[in-house]
């Protein structure tokens, strides 16, 4: 093994840092500044290790080890001077899984690409603690997002440093071809990215989600550095939109700094890929009408808002769940070869032809109203229960699919015939009724549901934050996790019946 020797001083290296956490805890340091020792000077050891290897093999098998050892230590509250603190982390977990990530698609797929790797984990090494701390010392502009407390301080200092970072990794490692432009570009983008992955994480997996977003920025650029100014004017529209949605009243905080990564994605990542603005014109004709539809009827859908998890106005966890499995197979673009991309085309519109057809037949059944039955006992339900279905709704649903894929057509191809317009018509719109029916499924046998104090069922797991006791279903199972379980079918049969065609 031709690494042995990079391989042993990088493993001890890490191993002095983590014992350099301990004896400050020992030394009565607090957890949370140890931590961020660890933290920080492990990521700095990942930044630098590269040139003293040959191949990833050494890497590979210390973050493996990581992971493992840190999931017991997790667990045992093992290594205080890293897990001694009270809130509920899984970051020393994520840090070894984001490296095996990077080492996959950075290294491995591309070795030019090691630089991407690099900047991502100098970002991560230093914008993070940075942020931890001037949060925690300045303390100004506190807000709730996702569950969690932040402060604009902390979060004005991480998007300036990870701006910065990236700068210098880009000047320092990045291509000859890269200009002042395309510099400029990468750190822009880089820091709305990962300010956002980091806002929006919980459980310390910003480690993980903040290397993401920033190889997936970079590597776009990477590919294609003539499209730098469509990746910084994405991310300008991205905000934008982000903002009036949250003004309106459609997403709240969490929810519209996912939709505007994803927003980021769509109008930057989908005109580079095959597909081009179709990918935007499918995403966001989901997004306003199912809005849009939200809005309508409220009175009459009340009693079934009552009901629901959730209100209209869509959290981060609605959004991941309708837009994440198509938001996964776009950011997959930037990985494959043009073959692949229009496969993953077709995939991300079942995923969203499913999620329309899952909305679409909600809001109409619960606005038209009529018999509602369950799907699997035929039974009759109030409108809007989750696992019920009615000729409204059914209708709305397929009318939701269609609407998505008809969106699409004219984004297939330069000259799209009509044979392969009714094809993908039927396609996709196939995909999304498949995946609407299966959440149907989903929610008459494993959605969890709860019992208020009056008797009545509901899918919200709490009330002015005492838990209720479980009716029925799986407590795990919520209404965003079947959503999610919708469009991931919905994606299924949509790459199923590309790879098919």
């Amino acid at each position: 093994m031709p690494d042995l020797l990079p391989t042993a001083l990088f493993g001890l290296t890490l191993l002095v840092v983590v014992g350099l956490g301990e004896a400050m805890r020992a030394l009565g340091v607090r957890a949370e500044a140890s931590r961020r020792f660890v933290h920080a000077a492990t990521g700095l050891a990942v930044v630098f290790c590269p040139p003293y290897f040959a191949s990833p093999a050494g890497i590979y098998a210390l973050a493996a080890v990581f992971v493992a050892v840190n999931v017991i230590a997790v667990r045992r509250k093992l290594f205080l001077g890293m897990h001694g603190i009270q809130r509920e982390t899984w970051g020393t977990v994520a840090f070894p899984v984001a490296l095996l990530v990077a080492l996959g698609v950075c290294w491995t797929a591309d070795p030019s690409r090691v630089y991407v790797l690099r900047t991502a984990f100098l970002v991560l090494a230093l914008s993070d603690p940075l942020a931890a701390f001037v949060g925690g010392r300045v303390g100004w502009g506190a807000f709730r997002v996702n569950g969690q407390t932040k402060t604009a301080a902390g979060t004005a200092a991480f998007v300036v440093s990870a701006a910065g970072l990236a700068g210098l990794g880009l000047w320092a490692w990045g291509p000859e071809a890269f200009g002042t432009a395309e510099i400029a570009s990468g750190a822009l983008v880089v820091a709305g990215l990962a300010g956002t992955a980091e806002a929006l994480a919980t459980k310390g997996w910003d480690n993980l989600w903040v290397v993401i977003a920033v190889i997936v920025a970079l590597v776009a650029l990477d590919r294609q550095p003539e499209a730098a100014g469509v990746l910084v004017l994405a991310l300008a529209v991205a905000v934008g939109f982000a903002w009036a949605a949250w003004r309106v009243g459609f997403l709240d905080l969490s929810g519209a700094l996912a939709a505007g990564v994803l927003a980021w994605g769509v109008l930057g990542l989908g005109p580079l890929a095959v597909g081009g603005w179709g990918w935007a014109a499918a995403g966001l004709t989901f997004f306003f009408t199912s809005s849009v539809l939200s809005k309508l009827g409220r009175r009459r859908k009340r009693d079934a808002e009552a009901r629901a998890a959730k209100g209209s106005r869509r959290d981060a966890g609605q959004v991941a769940a309708n837009g994440g499995v198509a938001g996964v197979l776009l950011a997959l673009t930037v990985f494959v070869p043009a073959r692949w991309q229009g496969v993953l085309f077709l995939g991300y519109l079942g995923a969203f032809a499913a999620a329309a057809a899952d909305t679409w037949g909600t809001e109409v059944g619960t606005w038209v109203g009529g018999a509602t039955r369950d799907v699997l006992r035929w039974r009759p339900v109030p409108p809007g229960e989750s696992g019920g279905v009615s000729l409204a709704g059914s209708l709305g649903a397929l009318a939701g699919a269609l609407v998505v894929a008809t969106v699409a057509v004219p984004f297939l191809s330069e000259t799209v015939t009509l044979g392969r317009a009714v094809a993908t018509l039927a396609a996709v719109g196939g995909a999304g009724v498949v995946g609407a029916w299966a959440d149907s499924v989903l929610g008459a046998t494993v959605q969890a549901r709860f019992v208020l104090p009056d008797g009545t069922r509901t899918e919200r797991p709490e009330t002015d934050g005492t838990p209720l006791p479980l009716a029925s279903g799986w407590r795990p199972m919520t209404n965003d996790r079947v959503n999610l379980a919708c469009t991931l079918v919905g994606a299924t049969v949509g790459l199923a019946l590309s790879l098919g065609g």
